[in-house]
């Protein structure tokens, strides 16, 4: 099975010295693939049309060379969906000039990402995302180095059955069955990915299929981050071509996350690898998965874990702590509102707390509740 890093999400764009540290990473855990698809870059999604400046073709043809270094795959990718009404003509030029750019940057596979635009789902969109696809074909490049995410990437936003689906069902009836698919599985961020899920996919698509995993994901939820155990993806590993990992854009946080995933490693040793106070076990559930249900705290468990927080906050110096430094702070203030709403603290103001710390709507909803 393939295993890969998708750099996917939202929020952050990776520089070119942690884009390098990342792949020298994956080199030594013999990864196979690094999708670069990131949100924020402006020329892979807004402004697709537009060829990149000298300085970013650059920062590429660097990543390229040190992707082929540590022996993976580096994969390219153009988002050119947010306006789904240019026509055939548009598209085969705009297409053209950016995959021949690429090309000349040392891409050899490309990867076509029509996710999270805000269309009809229907057999139209679906028949002008084939159209797209064999246009890239029309380019010299392979089926089987071409991928694509479709619009419906994943079960919940097929709204039923997937053979039901017509957005889905069209793309199903005409794609090349060498194209890679993209899937996130039931849903954009799915606490588990089962063999009975990708059945019902392979009802409908004989491609080869890559998981965009979202499990350590952050974009949605900016103040938190995961770095637990990989876990209920297991029966998915002779079903599917492979596996990405979407995680958060920071480099040392996504290093664990890829330790979890090729390596299994346990809390003890990513602790120990990554030189983590022991402290940090005591607060280590909290950043497990966005699953966890964790029990109605005391306060003689709030103390404890705010015990934790000079050695994690103050005492921790490292580059992971910079990483980290800013969702500690939120984590511990949260701990700190919980304990003197607890504890019905007279002299605390709650208006004023939360007016120093969150959004005016928030604000008003808080109070409001």
């Amino acid at each position: 099975m393939l295993k890969g890093y998708i750099e996917g999400y939202y929020g952050r764009l990776f520089s070119q010295e942690e884009r390098s540290l990342l792949l020298r990473h994956m080199g030594k855990l013999k990864m196979d693939f690094y999708l670069y698809g990131p949100k924020e870059d402006p020329y892979h999604r807004v402004l697709w049309e537009k060829p990149y400046p000298s300085k970013y073709e650059k920062v590429l043809e660097d990543f390229v060379k040190q992707s082929k270094k540590n022996k993976i795959r580096p994969v390219f990718a153009i988002s050119p969906g947010l306006e789904g009404n240019k026509s055939t003509a548009h598209y085969r030029k705009f297409l053209a000039i950016k995959i021949k750019q690429a090309k000349r940057l040392g891409f050899e596979e490309f990867a076509i990402f029509f996710d999270d635009i805000d269309h009809k789902r229907d057999e139209g969109l679906a028949t002008k995302h084939l159209e797209i696809l064999e246009l890239v074909s029309s380019f010299n490049i392979p089926a089987n180095d071409l991928w694509i995410c479709p619009t419906v990437y994943c079960k919940s936003f097929a709204k039923g059955s997937l053979i039901d689906n017509k957005y889905l069902k069209t793309l199903a009836k005409n794609i090349d069955p060498k194209i890679k698919f993209l899937w996130t599985g039931d849903e954009v961020v799915s606490e588990s990915i089962k063999s009975k899920g990708i059945v019902e996919l392979k009802g409908l698509f004989s491609n080869p299929i890559i998981i965009w995993d979202n499990y350590y994901a952050n974009d949605y939820c900016p103040t938190r981050y995961f770095i637990g155990s990989y876990q209920k993806r297991g029966g998915i590993k002779n079903q599917v071509e492979g596996v990405g990992i979407n995680p958060t854009g920071l480099v040392l946080t996504d290093s664990i996350c890829l330790d979890r995933f090729v390596l299994g490693l346990k809390d003890n040793e990513v602790l120990k690898k990554y030189e983590i106070p022991q402290d940090f076990r005591r607060i280590m559930p909290y950043f497990q998965n966005p699953f966890k249900e964790m029990p109605p705290l005391t306060l003689a468990k709030i103390d404890k874990l705010l015990d934790t927080q000079y050695s994690l906050c103050i005492q921790w110096k490292s580059n992971l702590q910079l990483e980290w430094a800013p969702f500690l702070w939120k984590f511990y203030l949260d701990l700190i509102l919980l304990k003197k709403m607890t504890q019905k603290d007279t002299k605390f103001n709650l208006e004023e707390w939360i007016k120093r710390r969150y959004s005016d709507p928030l604000r008003k909803t808080i109070l409001k509740n």
